[in-house]
């Protein structure tokens, strides 16, 4: 199955090469958790927001059919 995967912000250096926007579609298995596509990706994850069409994930979600997950990192300030 198909979902989009969206790197915001310094994450666009994560980029594959032949991609011309912050984002790609990728095929993912049709049982993939969030989880298991993070896994998969170069980007430092416990510096990261993840959401799922807008959303924080629960934990274990599955993914479906045209899916958007989005990263970025996390900003602090203080």
């Amino acid at each position: 199955m198909k979902i989009r995967i969206k790197l915001l912000a310094h994450y666009q250096q994560y980029l594959p090469p032949d991609c011309s926007s912050s984002s790609y579609e990728t095929e993912v298995p049709p049982d993939a958790r969030v989880e298991d596509v993070l896994a998969g990706l170069p980007v430092p994850l416990e510096e990261s927001v993840v959401l799922v069409n807008g959303r924080t994930p629960q934990p274990g979600q599955v993914l479906r059919e045209g899916d958007v997950l989005c990263l970025f990192p996390a900003i602090g300030g203080g």
